[in-house]
C-alpha cells in the first residue's frame, strides 16, 4: 500500500520568496562525515528521480509504542496480544513448551531466553521504562528508521540456545531487537543532522490524527521561527538527491514539521522543475543567478498500528513471522513538497525556500553497526538478512 500526503501551500508567489542560503546547522555537506563520500551541489549532476537498489531496505515495522510495552509486547499471542500484565515463563515451563507457544512470546522475552537469561533482564528493563500512560506516538521510531536504512530486512530464524531450547524469531521479532539496539545501545560518533527540532505544538492542516492533543496549525510567527522553518529547502534537495540518487543510501527524516517526532526511513524520490525565474536583487546579493521552482515526491517506509482494524485472530497487522517485502503489508507513504532552489552562476545549489507548509523538520543519519555489541551481542547470530534483491 502506498499513501500520498498532499500539502497545504503557503499563499504567496514564488517571486516574493526570500533568499535563504543554508547556515551551519543546515549544511548538507555534513552528511559526508557519515558516508565517507563527498556530496555535490552541481544541479546537473543530481538525478531527478531515484530509488534504493535493494528492495529489502526501508522495511515496514511498528514504532513499538511505549504505551504497549515496546518490544516486550506479545504481538503474536493470538487472539489476545499481551502487554505489561503477563506472567514470565520459567525455564522449566519453556523446556516443556512447544514451538508454537514460544512463537507467542515478545521479542524481548525470546532474546532473553536465547541468551540463557531466564530472569529476563532485557524484558524487565523494557517494561520498567515504558508505561500504559505514555503518549500514543511515543516509541522507538528513531531506532526503527535507522535500522531500516542500515540493514537489509531480517529473515525468520530458529536458533538453539546453550540449553538446547529452540527459540523461534520471526522477522518482526528481529526488527524489534534491531530497533531497540539503534534506539538505545548503538554508540557512534559518526552522526550528522540537518536542521533543528521544532518544539512548537501543532499540525500542518490535514496531517493531524484524532489522538493528537493539538490538531491545528500554530501561529505563523511560531511556525516560521528559526527551528520550525528549517530544514533548509536547498539542503533537503541536496541530501535527497546525493544520498539516494548518487550514493544509493537511505537516511532518516522527521516528517512531522512541528513538535511531534515521526522518524521515517527515506528511500525514494521523484522531482520536477516546474518554473524558472531571475533572482530578485536580494537573492542576487547572496550569489543566486537563477531561481528554480521544484515539486518533489519523497517516499519513505511507513509503520502501521500494532494491530490492523480488521484483526480477527491473525498476526498483528504487518507484524509477521515472515519478511514483508513484496507483500501488501510492506507499506510506503509519499509526501509531496514544493520549494525553490537558489542556483549560482556555476550551476550549484546554494540555498532554497519552502513553498509548501508541509516539510520535514530535520534529517539525520549515523554510522551503521558492523557488529552488535554489549547486551545485544546476540544479534550477531539472530540477525540474518533475507537473500535476494
Amino acid at each position: 500500500m502506498r499513501a500520498t500526503i498532499v500539502p497545504s501551500l503557503i499563499l504567496m508567489s514564488v517571486a516574493s520568496a526570500h533568499a535563504a542560503r543554508w547556515d551551519k546547522t543546515n549544511d548538507p555537506f555534513k552528511f559526508s562525515k557519515v558516508t565517507g563520500k563527498a556530496l555535490t551541489a552541481k544541479l546537473s549532476s543530481l538525478p531527478m528521480k531515484a530509488k534504493l537498489s535493494n528492495s529489502h531496505m526501508i522495511w515496514s515495522d511498528t514504532f513499538w509504542p511505549s504505551n504497549m510495552g515496546s518490544i516486550a509486547y506479545r504481538w503474536n499471542a493470538e487472539p489476545n496480544p499481551q502487554n505489561f500484565k503477563y506472567k514470565l515463563m520459567t525455564k522449566a515451563e519453556i523446556e516443556k513448551a512447544d514451538i508454537t507457544e514460544l512463537e507467542r512470546l515478545s521479542p524481548a522475552e525470546k532474546y532473553d531466553i536465547y541468551m540463557g537469561n531466564y530472569n529476563y533482564p532485557i524484558t524487565k528493563k523494557v517494561l520498567s521504562k515504558n508505561s500504559p500512560k505514555d503518549l500514543w506516538w511515543e516509541g522507538i521510531c528513531h531506532g526503527w528508521a535507522m535500522a531500516a536504512v542500515s540493514h537489509i530486512e531480517p529473515a525468520r530464524v530458529n536458533l538453539t540456545n546453550k540449553d538446547g531450547i529452540v527459540v523461534p524469531f520471526g522477522s518482526s521479532d528481529v526488527k524489534g531487537l534491531l530497533d531497540l539496539y539503534y534506539a538505545e545501545d548503538h554508540k557512534t560518533n559518526v552522526y550528522s543532522r540537518l536542521g533543528n527540532r521544532c518544539r512548537v505544538a501543532g499540525k500542518v492542516t490535514g496531517e493531524d490524527y484524532p489522538e493528537d492533543r493539538v490538531r491545528t496549525m500554530p501561529s505563523q510567527r511560531d511556525a516560521n521561527s528559526k527551528d520550525c522553518a528549517d530544514v533548509n529547502a536547498g539542503s533537503f534537495h541536496m541530501a535527497l538527491t546525493n544520498m539516494i540518487g548518487l550514493q544509493d543510501r537511505g537516511f532518516v527524516a522527521d516528517v512531522d514539521r512541528f513538535n511531534d517526532v515521526w522518524n521515517q526511513p527515506v528511500g525514494e524520490y521523484s522531482a520536477q522543475i516546474v518554473a524558472e525565474r531571475s533572482p530578485t536583487p536580494r537573492e542576487a546579493s547572496i550569489g543566486a543567478a537563477k531561481i528554480l521552482q521544484v515539486k518533489m515526491d519523497m517516499t519513505y517506509g511507513e509503520e502501521l498500528n500494532l494491530l490492523s482494524p480488521d484483526y480477527e485472530g491473525e498476526e498483528g497487522g504487518f507484524m509477521s513471522m515472515d519478511p514483508v517485502t513484496g507483500t501488501p503489508d510492506q507499506t510506503f507513504t509519499t509526501r509531496y513538497y514544493e520549494y525553490t532552489l537558489e542556483i549560482d552562476a556555476a550551476g550549484n545549489i546554494i540555498g532554497g525556500e519552502w513553498i509548501s507548509e508541509t516539510r520535514p523538520d530535520f534529517l539525520w543519519i549515523k554510522g551503521k553497526a558492523e557488529r552488535f555489541t554489549g547486551r545485544f551481542s546476540g544479534l550477531n547470530q539472530i540477525y540474518v538478512p533475507v537473500s535476494g534483491n
